[in-house]
């Protein structure tokens, strides 16, 4: 396999190897705000997934797994050169998850911060949560279908609520529109991924699970599920947050990464 000499990849500063892997309409650069906050006495891995940033997509429209993302953070940990602790956001997380459970590589731990894989709503049967998915999948296909410019506000007000979409600044909604093709492959291929319970329950990997108080019910849901079903996994709720904790909330994400490596202190250096 060769390295991930295609793909996105900024690394600043020594010690225990981060990577930190963003969401749907996310690039490396946003984590600086983390990062900033984070400090030295750390190697800092930065990319961004299939379809992102300088990241090409390598998927067809109508990919129903997640195997190129598992690939593409395989092939980012061969550049690393050591396992390193993966600190995931949303898509990110159930990227960083399904790596986890398939890769070829093991990290030394995992940080998710409001993961996504909503297969698991379906599987720990959680339906109304997930009809509630389903159903805001549904009309925002339909939208890209109809070609609506700005279908992407479906997703974006899911996550932070009514008027999420029209807060983000200017660039950032442009971005947003400018990639939803992309974002519909991370849908296809992500919503199918439905890890047996079984699965999750045999993951022997050092997990804290991130969530906000006030994000979607349904993302509270799988952050519960996820502590319930990873042994010995930690739950953090930050009070006072969302779906975006990378940018509405850095300090607090900084300080658990911090945790996170201080726990296993041998691993990622």
């Amino acid at each position: 396999m060769e390295p991930a000499a295609d793909v996105e990849y900024a690394e600043q500063g020594e010690g225990p190897a981060v990577l930190l892997l963003p969401g749907s309409f996310g690039t490396g650069a946003g984590w600086k705000a983390v990062t900033g906050t984070l400090g030295p006495g750390y190697r800092l891995v930065t990319t961004s997934l299939l379809g992102y940033g300088t990241t090409p997509d390598t998927r067809p429209d109508g990919n129903a797994t997640m195997d190129r993302q598992v690939d593409l953070i395989d092939r980012i940990i061969e550049r690393i050169g050591m396992p390193p602790h993966v600190v995931a956001h949303s898509f990110g997380g159930l990227a960083a998850l399904a790596h986890a459970l398939q890769g070829r590589h093991r990290p030394a731990s995992l940080l998710l911060i409001e993961a996504n894989p909503f297969g698991l709503l379906r599987v720990a049967g959680h339906h109304a949560h997930y009809t509630m998915v389903t159903t805001m999948t549904a009309a925002y296909f339909a939208d890209v279908a109809r070609g609506v410019p700005d279908a992407a506000r479906r997703v974006i007000d899911f996550y932070g609520g009514d008027g999420a979409f029209d807060a983000l600044p200017a660039r950032a909604r442009e971005y947003v529109v400018a990639t939803t093709r992309v974002n519909v492959r991370d849908w296809t291929s992500g919503t199918p991924f439905e890890p047996p319970i079984e699965t999750l329950q045999s993951l022997r990997l050092p997990t804290t699970v991130v969530r906000g108080a006030t994000s979607h019910p349904a993302m509270l849901g799988i952050a519960g599920l996820l502590h319930e079903l990873i042994p010995d996994s930690t739950m953090v709720t930050i009070g006072d947050g969302g779906h975006f904790l990378p940018t509405s909330h850095p300090a607090q994400i900084a300080e658990l990464i911090r945790q996170r490596v201080q726990a296993n202190p041998g691993d990622g250096a």
